[in-house]
């Protein structure tokens, strides 16, 4: 029998949380534009100041202390602004990490000795987030508004959407993915290892059925947090159904229409490999169309807490995750939109 204290630390938290993305406080904002001014003018001092008090006034907004680091980087402090880079990128190793890796402005340090400890943070931050974001209920959110898709054409994807985790021991989240908001549908292992997920690229409409160009699927080790190449989906996709892994050595498997014909695909590795029609997976797919994903997504917790999240589409509302244990629901607080596999476009 598992103890009591167990079982509820296991327990998903039910009361209301911080949302999916954090809304940083006017004053902070406010103070990093100013620290934002001062930098362009080269007043590299006086604009980690800025920097510094947005973070004062607002810990949770961490956009300010990578612009910290770049002002230590820019007056030649390689050192602190190795450290200060090491610190977010442990803190929030996601979005962060990428996001310090690839700024102008940290360029010099690549070619420095001090860009050991921030690789050494990196290293040590990835397995550390993949192993908080494991017992997590993943599910797709939109971080900023979509771009509308209106009119004919070829029309690209901005959707801003990425894969969160949703943590039932606090009610709190996390992000999984930082892939320049350009997730679509999302599948992941049974044994919640690895996920699998479609990147966006077009959407043509013609006045035929609408279609997918340019998609890609990625693999996520969530323990590594390591993310694999993109393994482009060649032609105009009609209709794309995605199951988890059927059986080992395999990633996911796939079925994918188009106007002049259906395949059985499944992602070994870094490669699509055609199977036989007929034959798919036990269980639902992820159905993804050139109408995004059909919002019906049902998951369950495991048998230590047994809480359950389902997909809702209210009327005039963006989409959205109910999750319940007993009695007790709540909706997860994602406010531009969620859905445990993806989302409609709008």
């Amino acid at each position: 029998m598992i103890p009591l204290p167990v079982l509820l630390a296991a327990c998903p938290v039910l009361a209301p949380g911080a949302p999916v993305v954090h809304a940083p406080a006017p004053a902070a904002m406010a103070l990093n534009n100013e620290g934002k001014a001062l930098y362009r003018q080269d007043r590299w001092r006086e604009a980690r100041e800025k920097y510094l008090a947005a973070l004062a006034a607002d810990p949770e907004f961490l956009a300010p202390a990578l612009n910290a680091a770049c002002a230590q980087a820019r007056q030649d402090h390689f050192v602190e602004a190795a450290e200060e880079a090491a610190s977010l990128v442990r803190r929030a190793f996601v979005p962060w990490g990428r996001e310090v890796l690839e700024a102008a402005d940290l360029a010099g340090l690549h070619v420095r000795p001090e860009m050991k400890r921030l690789r050494a943070a990196v290293a040590e931050a990835a397995p550390a987030w993949g192993k908080a974001v494991m017992p997590g209920l993943f599910f797709v959110a939109r971080t900023k508004p979509a771009v509308k898709l209106t009119g004919q054409g070829v029309l690209v994807l901005a959707l801003n959407q990425e894969l969160f985790a949703w943590l039932p021991e606090t009610g709190r989240y996390r992000q999984v993915t930082a892939d320049d908001g350009r997730v679509l549908a999302a599948v992941r292992s049974a044994d919640g290892a690895s996920v699998v997920y479609v990147r966006a690229g077009k959407l043509v409409r013609d006045g035929g059925p609408p279609r997918l160009r340019g998609l890609a699927l990625r693999h996520l080790d969530v323990a590594s947090m390591t993310l694999g190449p993109p393994v482009e989906l060649p032609g105009d996709v009609e209709e794309l159904l995605l199951w988890p892994a059927p059986s080992a050595g395999a990633l996911a498997q796939l079925r994918v229409r188009t106007a002049d014909r259906a395949r059985q695909l499944r992602l070994v590795g870094q490669a699509l490999v055609e199977v036989p029609l007929p034959g798919e997976p036990a269980g639902p797919p992820v159905r993804l169309t050139g109408t995004g994903v059909d919002a019906k997504g049902r998951s369950a917790g495991p048998a230590s807490c047994g809480f359950r999240a389902a997909d809702e589409l209210p009327a005039g509302q963006p989409p959205r995750v109910r999750v319940s244990a007993g009695k007790q629901s709540r909706v997860l607080e994602a406010p531009l939109g969620a859905g445990l596999h993806g989302l409609p476009f709008p």
